[in-house]
C-alpha cells in the first residue's frame, strides 16, 4: 500500500488510500477497452527499439555547461529512456515509466541475483507488465487496484501508482509510495525529489568547493503520476536565482536526434540556443508542476549500490 501522505501540516478528512488511488484514476480517464489484435501482437513483440541509453551522462555534460547552475543531482547514469510505440494505440505511459524502473533496477544488480532473473534481463513487455500486477493481486497485494480496474490482461486500462507498487513488492523490491495533496503538493513532491537524490551523496559533495555541480547518484529513478499521466523523474536543478526543476523521461515523447550518437557532446555543442532548448525538453518547472494539486510518488529503497540485493 503507499505508505505515506504529504500533507504539509493541515489536517484533512481521513480517507483510505484505496479511495486516493480511485480518485486520481477518475480524474485519469480511465480507459477500458480490449486490445485491438494488431496493437496486442505489436506490444507482445516490443524490442529495443523505443529504448535509449547513455542519456544520464548526456544530460550531465549539458548541465556542467549551464551558467546559471547551482546544483543538479541526477539519477543511476544507466537509467533507460522509454517512449512510446508509434504503431501501438496510446501512449502506455504507465507501463513505460515502469518499465524505465526495472531497467534501472536491473544495473543495480549482480549478474547472480535472483531478482534478475526474475525481471528476465531485459524490458518485460506490456503483456508481461499485465500479467505481473495481476499475479501481485493475486498474492493479495494493493488488491484495490483490481476492485477498481476489474483486470488489466489484454485491455488499454490505465494504470498508475498503485500497480507500479504491487508489481515490485510481488518482487520483494523495497519501495516507498508517497500521496501528496493540496494547493503546495508541487512544492512538496520537489522537495521529496530533491531530498532521495542528494542524501545519495556524503556531505562534503554538496559543498561547491570540493566537488562539481553537477552528481550522477546510484540511486534510480523515481514513477511520478499526476492526474491522468505519469512520468519518470530522473534528477532535480537548482538554478543560481533558487527555480527548481525536476528532471524527467516523458514516455510521451522521444529523446532529441543529438541525444541518439555514440559520444558525449563537445564543447561547442553544449552552448548556445540548440543546446538549452534541448536540455529544456528534460526540465519541468515549478509552474509546470504546480498545475495540479494531486501527485503520487513511487521510489525504490535502495541505501546504497554495494546492497542492491546481491
Amino acid at each position: 500500500m503507499l505508505s505515506g501522505s504529504a500533507d504539509g501540516g493541515q489536517k484533512r478528512p481521513k480517507r483510505t488510500l484505496e479511495q486516493d488511488f480511485i480518485n486520481i484514476q477518475k480524474v485519469s480517464g480511465m480507459k477500458d477497452q480490449p486490445l485491438a489484435p494488431k496493437t496486442a501482437a505489436r506490444l507482445a513483440a516490443e524490442d529495443d527499439s523505443n529504448s535509449l541509453s547513455g542519456v544520464i551522462p548526456k544530460l550531465a555534460h549539458l548541465l556542467e555547461h549551464t551558467k546559471d547552475l547551482e546544483v543538479a543531482y541526477l539519477c543511476d547514469q544507466n537509467a533507460v529512456q522509454v517512449s512510446k510505440l508509434w504503431g501501438s494505440e496510446g501512449q502506455w505511459c504507465g507501463y513505460r515509466n515502469i518499465q524505465m524502473l526495472c531497467l534501472a533496477l536491473q544495473s543495480a544488480l549482480s549478474p547472480s541475483a535472483p531478482l534478475r532473473q526474475k525481471l528476465k534481463g531485459g524490458k518485460p513487455t506490456v503483456p508481461e507488465l499485465q500479467a505481473m500486477i495481476e499475479g501481485a493481486w493475486d498474492q493479495g497485494i494493493n488488491p484495490h487496484g483490481r476492485t477498481q480496474l476489474g483486470g488489466v490482461m489484454g485491455t488499454t486500462k490505465y494504470i498508475g501508482t498503485s500497480e507500479a507498487e504491487a508489481l515490485l513488492l510481488s518482487l520483494a523490491i523495497p519501495c516507498t509510495g508517497r500521496k501528496f495533496d493540496g494547493n503546495q503538493a508541487w512544492s512538496e513532491v520537489i522537495d521529496s525529489v530533491e531530498e532521495y537524490y542528494s542524501a545519495a551523496m556524503p556531505s562534503i559533495a554538496k559543498r561547491k568547493d570540493n566537488a562539481g555541480r553537477v552528481h550522477i547518484t546510484s540511486r534510480p529513478s523515481i514513477f511520478l503520476q499526476r492526474p491522468g499521466h505519469s512520468v519518470t523523474v530522473v534528477g532535480i536543478t537548482r538554478l543560481e536565482s533558487g527555480k527548481r526543476y525536476l528532471l524527467i523521461f516523458d514516455p510521451a515523447w522521444s529523446a532529441p536526434a543529438s541525444f541518439r550518437k555514440d559520444d558525449l557532446f563537445t564543447c561547442e555543442e553544449c552552448k548556445g540556443l540548440s543546446a538549452r532548448w534541448v536540455l529544456r525538453q528534460y526540465m519541468k518547472s515549478e509552474s509546470w508542476l504546480s498545475k495540479w494539486k494531486t501527485f503520487e510518488t513511487l521510489s525504490v529503497d535502495l541505501p546504497s549500490r554495494e546492497a542492491c540485493w546481491r
